[in-house]
């Protein structure tokens, strides 16, 4: 940032970043092929975006004060963007998520010199006022992640805890309903891993967990998983978007080979 800088604007308008933008041009195109049969009924849009603690985040905005300075322009920049894609997307074919990387590291201690006791305050902060402006038919969700820059997982944590602290202060903090939440795993299937799920507070929240990878031992990920959280749906354990094209068709099999082993269960 330039010395002195002080109150940063990204343009208020909800089109600078770019989210509402790309998300009433792909809507289109969805709506288009739905029209077409292409699509079934009840599939919803889905709308993805990062939160603003994994946008500016200190790793990008080294000097100190920085990010700090940065962030209250960014949320109303984000805030736009939401109100924008809220109003020209209709609700009932709306799914909106929020992107979670830096706030998992955060949950485990992971970003220096802040104090794990504030880490749900922190990260809560900006979701009270974001997620109410979201209208009640439009479907809410979290995708947490261990971090795909440089390659999955950036990180390796020890157990589910921070995860399962985060979920649950989204899910309370969120101020409406919050429809689903993405947790990743790691390739483990011993208990000490998964233990901290029967923790989650899920109320009418439904998760999935991302265990789509390292097909041999999906199984056994499962049944361990199962163990401490009944029900859950699952999924791969970030997007598509770092993928190299030539691993997407093997990727897709996984999933329809994981829906065949979830379905034996």
């Amino acid at each position: 940032m330039r010395d002195g800088a002080q109150d940063i604007r990204f343009g208020h308008n909800g089109w600078r970043l770019g989210f509402a933008r790309d998300a009433v041009n792909s809507y289109f195109v969805f709506r288009s092929l739905r029209e077409n049969g292409q699509i079934p009924e009840d599939v919803r849009f889905q709308v993805s975006m990062p939160s603003v603690n994994s946008v500016v985040t200190r790793r990008i905005f080294a000097e100190p004060g920085d990010a700090a300075k940065m962030q209250p322009g960014y949320e109303a920049a984000v805030k736009a963007e939401l109100e924008n894609i809220v109003t020209r997307i209709p609700a009932e074919d709306l799914a909106i998520q929020w992107d979670s990387s830096t706030e998992m590291q955060d949950a485990y201690g992971a970003i220096e010199d802040l104090p794990l006791e504030s880490m749900i305050e922190r990260n809560v902060d900006h979701m009270r006022r974001l997620c109410p402006i979201i209208p009640e038919k439009v479907q809410l969700g979290f995708h947490l992640c261990f971090g795909t820059l440089g390659g999955w997982p950036r990180f390796e944590p020890d157990d589910l805890s921070g995860a399962v602290n985060l979920a649950n202060g989204f899910i309370d903090q969120a101020r409406r309903r919050v429809d689903w939440v993405h947790i990743p795993v790691i390739d483990r299937s011993d208990d000490g891993f998964y233990a901290p799920l029967a923790a989650l507070k899920p109320g009418t929240t439904r998760f999935y967990l991302g265990a789509i990878h390292n097909m041999e031992r999906f199984p056994e990920r499962i049944a361990t998983a199962r163990k401490y959280l009944p029900e859950f749906g699952v999924g791969a354990y970030c997007g598509f978007g770092r993928l190299n094209p030539s691993d997407v068709p093997r990727v897709l099999e996984d999933h329809l080979q994981a829906h065949r082993l979830i379905s034996d269960y």
